[in-house]
């Protein structure tokens, strides 16, 4: 698991002339102050150097400032300063190691530096290297963005198409990093090779096209576009064979089957004939009492009731009304499967004309036109030719890459973290004073969105379940977990201690925790960063020392930025 620590933060502002520096400790961290002191302005900073910039404007606060964040990965320190979307990478010594103006150029930098190789989709469809906001997004509690139902913790993730599945996962384990690794190139082999479709079916519907304009039966001087001629023409007959014989087959049984429902028909309206002949008869005819044989009991309802030959006659002619609907939808079928016959026909025609190439006397004008004819379809059978074979590549590289992906899909490790992942969440649940909720629906992705006090409790557990998953056995990150003010939403003088005692005591204790809060905490934190004076969090007194620190390493940046004459 690779280690990702914040060591401290520079900020410079040449405005103001003001500076400040800021340490943190590897472990607990508590920046305390009042609204307007700068807990979240040191924090978002945090992020905004290193190319993720947080939900919610800070008020007050120079656009052209410089900050420098000091960081380690897997021990290695390095410094990363930004002023105004440029960026620049130095090593521990303050060599200059990259420097970048445009988001896209940072961004492979520095996954390249963490060995972050998430790839994500974005709304164009294609595949991109996940940013710094991908990196950092589970990690953070936004106060103006993450207390909500949403992942609204970064601006512009919606670049993204559905970015947030596949970020929980990647630091979850559920897929390791070379699983998305893989997964980047397979987006593009697909693409590769739909694009190669395509241009084969352009290449078909013009060759076709052509076809009409053009003679495929003319003289062939180029003796190998016999060879072509035999090979089309197989293909061809193959291929009608295989249709003329399933339609012939259908065409006898739609034929049998309509001629049984006409048959059908004319028996039941022979039998409805001779009911109607029964019923006028047993209508008319005077007869006596019916007595039965047991009884002896006398009967004065007719034969025709006591026999049901009014209900006999309905069902049968509902019966010929559905016959005939069904005959009419079968005689339309079977017109159908003619008229595609019929076409086969014209098919077979098209073959016949291929193989009538004309061996009696020629006409140089015939010579000519062909000429032009079959060096057009001969370009056309070699462009084909090389598709067919760049399409079995492609086929061939995409099949060896979905067998490696399915390799690296582990069903059974991915219960296994969904069970961590669960039993975090009761565990969070209980320690901030929530009732339990049903776990079998609940998965990496089920970002809880109650309502009142209970809204941002629930969502500090849901956090807190992440963190815990991420830092098991399957984790390939260990990243500093940041949390702007917990006392969100009227949190009552029960609930917010909870809260408090919760983040001091119960976050993972080999995690390096960033807290910010308006009130000093009892509990015990490594450092404590105290803020007091509204709207100054910058310092005349540091600016000296903070500006010589931060302005050669700038002035290496836009040297390094400056366009090569």
């Amino acid at each position: 698991m690779k280690n990702f620590l914040f060591e401290d933060i520079w900020l410079l502002s040449n405005a103001d002339k003001r500076g400040r520096r800021e340490s943190f400790h590897p472990k607990k961290n508590l920046i305390v102050g009042r609204n307007h002191t700068g807990k979240s302005t040191i924090i978002k900073n945090l992020f905004v150097a290193l190319g993720a910039r947080p939900q919610g404007e800070l008020q007050q606060w120079d656009k052209a400032a410089a900050t420098l964040v000091t960081f380690t990965i897997d021990g290695l320190r390095l410094r990363v300063l930004h002023r105004s979307g440029n960026r620049a990478l130095f090593a521990e010594d303050g060599t200059l190691i990259y420097a970048a103006s445009s988001h896209q150029d940072w961004t492979a930098k520095l996954a390249e530096v963490l060995g972050f190789n998430l790839m994500l989709t974005d709304k164009n469809q294609q595949t991109v290297p996940a940013d710094a906001r991908c990196f950092l997004l589970p990690f953070y509690v936004n106060q103006d963005g993450s207390w909500g139902a949403s992942w609204d913790t970064f601006v512009g993730m919606q670049q993204y198409r559905q970015p947030v599945r596949a970020i929980l996962e990647y630091f979850g384990g559920i897929k390791p990093p070379e699983f998305y690794e893989l997964d980047s190139k397979r987006v593009v082999a697909n693409r590769q090779l739909d694009d190669l479709h395509k241009e084969e079916r352009v290449l078909n519907r013009t060759r076709e096209r052509l076809s009409k304009t053009l003679s495929m039966s003319g003289t062939k001087i180029d003796p190998k576009n016999f060879e072509t001629d035999i090979v089309n023409l197989t293909i061809s007959v193959t291929e009608l064979n295989n249709k003329q014989e399933a339609l012939r087959d259908t065409s006898v049984r739609e034929q049998e089957g309509l001629a049984d429902m006409r048959l059908q028909i004319r028996l039941a309206e022979d039998a409805l004939a001779v009911y109607d002949k029964d019923e006028g008869y047993l209508r008319t005819e005077k007869r006596e009492l019916l007595e039965c044989p047991t009884c002896g009991a006398e009967h004065k309802e007719s034969f025709i009731d006591l026999l049901g030959y009014a209900e006999d006659a309905r069902v049968l002619r509902e019966l010929v009304g559905r016959l005939y609907q069904d005959t009419a939808k079968a005689a339309e079928q079977v017109r159908k499967t003619r008229s595609q016959l019929t076409e086969l026909d014209v098919s077979y025609r098209k073959v016949s004309a291929v193989l009538e190439v004309r061996r009696g006397e020629l006409k140089f004008s015939d010579v000519v036109a062909d000429m032009g004819a079959e060096r057009a379809f001969k370009a056309f059978e070699d462009e084909i030719t090389v598709l067919k074979t760049a399409i079995g590549k492609a086929l061939e590289n995409l099949d060896g890459i979905n067998q490696k992906l399915k390799a690296l899909t582990n069903p059974k490790r991915s219960k296994e973290i969904l069970k961590l992942f669960r039993e975090a969440y009761s565990s969070a649940l209980r320690g901030l004073n929530l009732p339990p909720v049903e776990m079998k629906s609940i998965g990496l992705t089920s970002r809880p969105g109650l309502s009142g006090s209970g809204g941002p409790r629930s969502l500090l557990a849901y956090y807190a379940a992440l963190w815990q998953t991420f830092r098991s056995g399957y984790g390939s990150f260990s990243i500093p977990l940041v949390v702007d003010a917990p006392q969100q939403q009227g949190q009552d003088d029960i609930n917010l201690p909870a809260v408090v005692r919760y983040i001091a005591n119960d976050l993972p204790t080999n995690a390096q925790i960033i807290v910010g809060i308006e009130k000093d905490l009892e509990e015990s934190f490594d450092k404590k960063i105290l803020l007091t004076t509204p709207y100054r969090l910058l310092e005349e007194a540091q600016y000296s020392e903070v500006s010589g620190y931060i302005e050669p390493l700038a002035s290496q940046m836009y040297a390094a930025l400056r366009p090569k004459s």
